[in-house]
This record gives structure tokens, C-alpha cells and sequence, in this order.
């Protein structure tokens, strides 16, 4: 595999219009296709008698959708036109409507029961009056009757008519009266109860006898409901395969993410053309799903059309893919940039575990990578730098901030900081090194690298002897070498007169050489941070060692590695992308590729119930 991305592939795909939705679908199911229709062939495609049976499917989802079954859906394969589907779907629909409507309206009478008696059953729970007869109040006589009023959380009467006898609940959600007395002042009661959101019951006809008696009788009633429930539930999920429910809602989910994703495409009165750009190079992928679905086309992948713009498609292993996350912060690689995923799969761990080495922190963030990865891939770097931080905890001898536990393979940070602070400027010579060589590369894939050796080089090379300098004096020679080799190179390319050619080259190179050189010294913060998170570890160790109560040492410590992990984590993760970006990125990469898009896949609505 290549560093350089790849420009994705354009596919065209000959299909009838019965096999349209199910052509398209199953493309996208590959996640490797881009639509995009060729210039002037794009036609609307013409949906329109599907306008009327979704409206009513909508109406039938809005009323019975908690009716519909949880299992997956099962959209058919047989080739049809979406007027053809769509309406033999809403037949079955309307079937099972007819012969479910019955069931559904005695279930939730019995669902509505079940509501009431489970307050009333709360009520008998917090009853305290033992001598209340249930057999008198739950029968209504001609003058007087009873009724029992439910009172919402934190609502209350002020005044309860004079003439009425009423006997007080409470619970910890909810109040309750039972009140006895003319049906007249009763229904008065319960309009202002109505007022606060509180309801009225009557009493069942079935409770007799004192309160233990008739919360049992409740009970009972209750659990009857429920088994009557499971049964008409049963019917109903019968009724769903009698009448092919998951293939009819998958049916229409199919369609009704067609419509939502595909809005134009060219057609005839037979035939359809699906086109765009796919990431499946080979073609291979889509030509065995398309296949295993039999689905009746013809694909083929000819040159892209004129002036087309081809979306780049980045090809990287697995363990590298999370890392593509830094060069989309600037876009995506074009076709001549590099794409400098596996670098970072390698250089931002190192630069991590540099500035986070400990054995115990780094293990905490690997266990949290390993858990979410699956939700979210992305955090896959969190075991990468997880592994990093553990590596250098050995490096310096940390574990959890602890530094008296295990040896260091190297330098304890907080007793020898200087070569903790200079190892991380020479890391930052050899990454600057790769951005420049990478611009290098990039020079070669665009035709340019006479140019580059012209003066890019030169650049290079007296940053390198400017460096060697330092340590060996000869080195100077080269330097004036690499200046007579840049000017030369400005000169030959130079459209201008000699005097104003070497004055803005040198004026640019002193900003180059400047620039390089501060962003050499910038690299110095990774041995800074591994200073500040030993200092911060062991601030929270002489907190610890402060107390002799073995509970608040551990509190301390506890509160210490979260405070280190969560605080110096997003720190340090911070100052490893700011280095990324704007140290090695801006050496070579511009970001100027077009991103891929591909279709979204109806996964996540084909096979589970669409919220309407």
C-alpha cells in the first residue's frame, strides 16, 4: 500500500427500474459508493403515485406503530416498481389493520383499567383506616356515592366542600381523597382537581370488604388484566406473520430512504442509470453484492467524465485508520499530497507516551480504548497512546505517580530533567526532517522535483548544517555551500532582475530558517509536560504522604490519578495535535482533496422500526 490516497473510481450501473431500489440499496450497503449523476442526464425521478399510500402509511404508523413487530424487517427481493411495492405493502397493511383493530381497542381498554387500579392499588398500600367497608363505598347509591380522587405531585386543595366525607392518602409521588357525598359536589371536585391535572376514579364494583381484602381483590384483578394483555399481544405478533408485516415495513423503509437519499437520476421508461464514484478500487466488492442480491444489472467502470473531480480515497490498514483523523482536521490529502496516517500511527504515540509516561495511567486509557472502541473506532488511538504512556512509565519509572515502586529503564524525570527536555528536540529535528522530505515526494508526484532540488533542498540542507554547528564547527562549510546552492536555484528560476531575485530570496529564506528553527524548539514542551505531569503526580503523593489515616491516603491518591488522567490527558492530548498541525503538517500537507462521502447505508433503517 501507498502513502499517496487514491482517486476514487467512477462506476456506472445499467439496471431496470424495478431492481432500482434495491440496486441502489445495495450498493450502499457496501459503504464504498458516492452517487453523483453525469451532467446533463440528470432527470428527476418520478415517485409521484407514491405520494398517497405513504400518507396513509403514515397515518396507519402513527396509530399502530407500538402494535408492530420488534423483529427485523425483511424487505423482499423480487423485482417490482416502487409504485408496485409500495402498494402491495399498504394492502398487507391495511389487512392487519382490519383484523387487528379489534384486538387493539380491547387492549387498551384493559391497558387504561390496568392504569387505575395500579393507583388504586398505591392508595390501599398507604391506607391506614382499617374500618373503611369497600363493600359500601364501591357501590353507588341513588343520593350518595363515593369516588376516589388522585391529587399530582406537589398540587393540593385548599378547601374541600363542607357536606362532602373524605378520607386523606399520601404517598411519596402522589395524594389521594376518597370522598363521599352527592354526585353534584362530587363532579364540582373533580373540575377543580381537573384544573391541576388531577383525576377522578370510580371505584371498581368488584372490591368488598376491609382494605386487605380489597387490595388483594386488586391484585388479582390486575394480574388477570395482564395475562388477558400477553394473550392479545400474542394474537396481535400472529396477526404480523399472517400478513407479512416485516417484509411490508421493510418494503416501505426501502423506498422511503430512496426517496430521502435519491432525489434525481436518469431514467427511461424501463431503465435506469445509478453513477458515482465508489473506494472500491477493484470494482470486486460491488460486483459480488450486487450478485449475491440478484439483482438484474449490468456495472462497468469507465474514464470519469470531463473535468469530474474525483474524491480521494485514503488506503490505510486498519491500525492506521483512526490516525486519519489529524489530516482530515485540514482536510483531505489530494491526489499529490501524502497521507500521513502510518507516520502518526508511529509519531503521535511516541510523542503521547513521552509527554504521559506512566505504567498505571497509560493501562487505564488503553482498558477505556479497548471498551469503547467498538462504539466509537476512533478511540482506537486511546490504545495506541495507552500502550505509548505505559512504555515510557517503564522508561521513567512511574507507576500511577508513584516513582519509589519499579526502576527506570532510563532517567527518573523529576531528579534529571535536562535530557528529558533535550531527547524531544531531537525528536523534533527527525519529524520536521520527515515533513521536509515529504514535500520532497510530494514535488516528485507533481513534476516538480527539478524545482525542488533547486532550492527546497538547499533549505534542508542548511537546516541541517546549522544544527550540525552546534556540535561541530566544520559543519559552517556546508552551510555556506547550501546558501551558494539556494541562491544559484532562485537565480535560474528567477524571472526578475538579479538584485530584487537575491533580496526576496533571502528575505524568504530568513523567514524559512526562522521558522523551522522556533518550530525545532517548540518540541521542547514534550519534555516539558512529561516534567509537569511527574510534578502533578507527585504534588497529589505529598498530599498523601501528609496524612497517617490510610482511608484519606487513598482517597487522595484516587483523586489524584482521576485528576492526572482527565486533566493532563486532555493537555497533553492538546499539545500533541498543535504539534502535529502546525509543526509537521504545514510542511507538506495542504489539504486540498475532495473528502468521500459515501452513501448512507439503510442499515439503521432497513431491519429496525423507523420512529414516525
Amino acid at each position: 500500500m501507498s502513502i499517496r490516497p487514491a482517486a476514487a473510481r467512477w462506476f456506472e450501473l445499467l439496471t431496470t427500474r424495478e431492481d432500482l431500489t434495491l440496486a441502489v440499496e445495495t450498493l450502499a450497503a457496501t459503504g464504498s459508493i458516492e452517487l453523483e449523476t453525469r451532467s446533463g442526464m440528470r432527470k428527476e425521478v418520478s415517485l409521484q403515485d407514491l405520494q398517497a399510500p405513504m400518507e396513509e402509511y403514515h397515518r396507519l404508523a402513527r396509530r399502530y406503530q407500538p402494535y408492530w413487530p420488534d423483529t427485523e424487517l425483511r424487505p423482499g427481493t423480487v423485482p417490482r416498481t416502487p409504485a408496485a411495492v409500495m402498494n402491495a405493502a399498504l394492502k398487507n397493511l391495511l389487512a392487519w389493520e382490519k383484523s387487528a383493530l379489534p384486538l387493539t381497542q380491547r387492549l387498551e381498554l384493559l391497558q387504561s383499567e390496568q392504569t387505575d387500579l395500579e393507583l388504586i392499588a398505591i392508595m390501599l398500600r398507604q391506607l391506614r383506616d382499617e374500618t373503611l367497608d369497600f363493600t359500601l363505598l364501591a357501590r353507588p347509591g341513588t343520593s350518595v356515592m363515593a369516588r376516589l380522587f388522585v391529587i399530582p405531585p406537589g398540587k393540593r386543595i385548599e378547601q374541600m366542600p363542607g357536606s362532602l366525607l373524605t378520607t386523606r392518602v399520601s404517598s411519596d409521588l402522589r395524594d389521594f381523597i376518597i370522598a363521599v357525598g352527592p354526585a353534584a359536589e362530587l363532579d364540582a371536585l373533580g373540575k377543580e382537581l381537573a384544573a391541576i391535572n388531577g383525576r377522578s376514579l370510580a371505584l371498581p364494583g368488584f372490591l368488598q370488604g376491609t382494605r386487605k381484602a380489597a387490595l388483594q381483590q386488586n391484585e388479582k384483578r390486575i394480574r388477570d388484566l395482564a395475562a388477558e394483555s400477553q394473550q392479545l399481544r400474542r394474537a396481535i405478533n400472529a396477526l404480523a406473520e399472517t400478513h407479512h408485516l416485516p417484509e411490508a415495513l421493510g418494503d416501505i423503509h426501502r423506498l422511503d430512504w430512496f426517496l430521502t437519499h435519491v432525489t434525481s437520476m436518469p431514467v427511461s421508461e424501463n431503465f435506469a442509470w445509478v453513477t458515482g464514484w465508489t473506494s472500491d478500487l477493484s470494482g470486486n466488492r460491488l460486483q459480488q453484492a450486487l450478485q449475491q442480491a440478484k439483482v438484474n444489472a449490468v456495472m462497468h467502470f469507465p474514464p470519469p467524465p470531463h473535468a469530474a473531480s474525483p474524491p480521494m480515497v485514503m488506503q490505510n490498514p486498519w491500525w492506521a485508520q483512526p490516525f486519519e483523523l489529524f489530516a482530515r482536521l485540514l482536510g483531505t490529502p489530494a491526489q499529490d499530497e501524502a497521507d500521513p496516517s502510518r507516520l502518526l500511527a508511529i509519531l503521535a504515540p511516541l510523542l503521547f507516551g513521552y509527554m504521559f509516561g506512566d505504567v498505571g495511567h497509560g493501562l487505564v486509557l488503553l482498558l477505556a480504548g479497548l471498551v469503547l472502541q467498538r462504539r466509537w473506532p476512533v478511540v482506537r488511538i486511546l490504545i495506541a497512546n495507552g500502550l505509548a504512556a505505559m512504555l515510557f512509565g517503564l522508561v521513567f519509572g512511574s507507576l500511577f505517580g508513584r516513582e519509589d515502586i519499579i526502576q527506570p529503564l532510563w532517567v527518573n524525570p523529576m531528579e534529571d530533567p535536562l535530557p528529558v527536555l533535550l531527547v524531544p528536540l531531537a525528536g523534533g529535528i527527525v519529524i520536521l526532517l520527515l515533513g521536509l522530505l515529504l514535500n520532497g515526494v510530494e514535488s516528485w508526484w507533481r513534476g516538480t522535483l527539478r524545482q525542488w532540488w533547486q532550492i527546497e533542498a538547499a533549505v534542508v540542507v542548511l537546516y541541517l548544517s546549522i544544527i550540525a554547528t552546534l556540535f561541530r564547527p566544520e559543519a559552517a562549510l556546508v552551510t555556506l555551500v547550501a546558501l551558494a546552492w539556494y541562491f544559484t536555484g532562485c537565480l535560474v528560476q528567477a524571472h526578475a532582475h538579479f538584485w530584487s531575485t537575491l533580496l526576496g530570496a533571502a528575505g524568504t529564506l530568513a523567514e524559512s530558517l526562522f521558522q523551522l528553527l522556533i518550530n525545532t524548539v517548540s518540541f521542547v514542551r514534550v519534555g516539558a509536560f512529561a516534567l509537569a505531569h511527574g510534578g502533578l503526580s507527585l504534588a497529589f503523593n505529598i498530599m498523601a504522604g501528609a496524612t497517617d489515616n490510610p482511608l484519606g491516603i487513598f482517597v487522595i491518591l484516587l483523586i489524584g490519578n482521576l485528576v492526572v488522567i482527565l486533566l493532563e490527558g486532555l493537555v497533553v492530548t492538546i499539545q500533541m495535535t498543535r504539534l502535529i498541525l502546525f509543526e509537521f503538517f504545514i510542511r507538506f500537507l495542504r489539504g486540498s482533496g475532495r473528502i468521500f462521502r459515501p452513501l448512507a447505508a439503510p442499515g439503521s433503517e432497513v431491519g429496525t422500526r423507523r420512529t414516525t
